[in-house]
């Protein structure tokens, strides 16, 4: 009877296993302006920290993206950060290497759609082109199934911007 009853109740409040949800990123818009970490006044008033980067709809695409010690380098400040940006339906991260902390030259910017699941970033650092003019190097990465061709023309003219393509 218990178990009649338990089967009874799981169905009447959908908890059966039934198609899995897709985790809804619109609730991200509110990031726009913020920085990826930020402090925010506890319920309690106590100051906490919080981080954009462990919000679980962008943090594991992000650390099968860009792997588990990158994000850990960007938790212990290997990364400087400037507000986020919203541009259409994507927010924009941009990230600098803290030169103090870390030898690297390459900046960072992530784009996370709204819309959908996917990820897309970009390493990117200037370098003298072969005419001795300066230049722009970049390292795209996108999540599977995916590539700069699912990203409108206006932000990738907003992120050509933003790296400095001449």
């Amino acid at each position: 009877m218990r178990v009649l009853l338990s089967l009874l109740l799981t169905g009447i409040l959908g908890l059966s296993g039934g198609p899995a949800q897709m985790p809804d990123r619109s609730q991200l818009r509110v990031w726009q302006g913020r920085y990826p970490h930020h402090d925010v006044k506890g319920p309690r008033g106590r100051v906490q920290k919080t981080s954009f980067f462990r919000l679980p709809v962008v943090h594991k695409p992000l650390a099968d993206l860009l792997g588990q010690e990158f994000l850990d380098g960007v938790e212990q400040g290997d990364y400087l950060e400037e507000p986020i940006e919203l541009i259409g339906d994507y927010l924009v991260v941009r990230l600098y290497p803290d030169l103090r902390r870390v030898e690297n030259e390459w900046r960072l910017i992530i784009v996370v759609p709204l819309a959908t699941m996917a990820l897309h970033a970009v390493y990117y650092r200037e370098v003298a082109g072969p005419d001795g003019q300066r230049d722009i190097m970049t390292d795209w990465r996108h999540t599977p199934d995916t590539s700069l061709d699912d990203l409108p023309e206006s932000l990738k003219t907003s992120l050509a911007t933003m790296m400095g393509v001449p």
